[in-house]
């Protein structure tokens, strides 16, 4: 992800609001004035963002902007076993870490 020299706060957020149900697996806060959302997804292959998936994550960014009120720059980070097959749907991410990187 490149933010090595960064200093950063880490934690997992669930909205308030049970309708839009909200939940992100990691935040990484940083110090650049930047948070990564992380979604941590576990697959046999590489994962696959569908449309479907691709609006789920459009809404958890939303709905954590919307109840944060944060104006920091949002990016969406992947984190899975084997990476995310760039289709159609993989350009809202920014980052994405494999088991490789972590291992």
């Amino acid at each position: 992800m490149g933010i090595a020299a960064v200093s950063t706060s880490i934690a997992n957020w669930r909205s308030k609001n049970a309708e839009t149900g909200a939940e992100i697996d990691l935040l990484i806060d940083r110090r650049d004035n930047i948070i990564n959302i992380c979604e941590i997804k576990y697959s046999e292959k590489e994962f696959i963002i569908d449309k479907s998936y691709s609006d789920n994550l459009r809404n958890k960014k939303a709905t954590f902007v919307e109840n944060t009120k944060t104006k920091k720059a949002i990016h969406l980070t992947m984190i899975t076993t084997y990476g995310v097959k760039h289709n159609e749907y993989w350009n809202n991410i920014q980052s994405e870490v494999t088991m490789n990187d972590l291992f």
